[in-house]
């Protein structure tokens, strides 16, 4: 089973001691204590401090509970805390739910176990929100990237036709052209020249069906949403030089 590293902030230095003893020795915690707000931040700045739930007392000389809250939230530390409040606090644990605590306890009501479930309970919330927030994150992803596979699948549906029609448009000129280029030369030329244009068919039909094999195979594929902006300058680039505006 996972050890949960416990931070454990009061200046109350008996009562933190106590509890830091007995949440290691009988639950299993990792338990590190400090007196103070500022000490607290100290370590909760640290990149990586490995902190699983912080147990936060409200009322501390030189930096509040409350202090040490709003500099998380400030500093974008989602470490989630747990909010010690003496008798007759409920406000103080409303305003320090609002910036952020997950649960809060009043201390002269804190038994061991009932401490030991709620920093359980609580690092399971956080992990159920982490969960919760890479699953919209993913589908976010997918619903950009399926943006960004329609537009690709647009540029490919507006270029395929004009493909088409100069396909076909190469087809017909060299079939015209074959006969009126070929009447005035030598039999060894025209045999020469008929082999050329076959090579020249051959090879357009080649380049025709790579095209349209490249155009169904990108039809299936997905485009990431990064590159969107990149698919709409690709769109008209190629609408400019498919369809170019004639000078005036």
């Amino acid at each position: 089973m996972e050890r949960l590293s416990v931070l454990l902030v009061d200046d109350e230095k008996s009562f933190i001691d106590f509890l830091a003893i007995h949440l290691r020795e009988e639950f299993g915690f990792l338990t590190t204590r400090v007196y103070s707000g500022p000490e607290a931040l100290a370590l909760l700045e640290r990149p990586n401090h490995g902190f699983d739930v912080v147990v936060l007392d409200y009322m501390m000389p030189e930096m509040t509970g409350l202090n040490v809250l709003q500099r998380m939230l400030e500093q974008k530390n989602e470490t989630p805390v747990v909010m010690l409040t003496g008798a007759g606090s409920e406000t103080l644990a409303v305003e320090s739910m609002k910036l952020g605590a997950y649960d809060y306890l009043r201390k002269e009501e804190i038994t061991l176990d009932r401490l030991a479930s709620v920093i359980q309970a609580t690092h399971e919330r956080r992990l159920f929100r982490i969960s919760k927030m890479l699953e919209e994150e993913r589908s976010q992803e997918i619903r950009l990237n399926n943006e960004a596979t329609e537009k690709v699948r647009e540029v490919l549906n507006a270029i395929a036709p004009s493909l088409n029609e100069s396909f076909a448009a190469i087809a017909v000129e060299l079939d015209q052209k074959v006969g009126s280029l070929i009447n005035n030369l030598s039999t060894e030329q025209r045999n020469e020249f008929e082999r050329l244009f076959e090579e020249i068919r051959k090879h357009v039909g080649v380049l025709e069906t790579g095209v349209r094999g490249l155009l169904s195979l990108y039809q299936i594929l997905h485009a990431h949403h990064s590159e969107s902006g990149e698919i709409e300058h690709m769109r008209k680039e190629l609408e400019l030089k498919l369809h170019p505006v004639p000078r005036s």
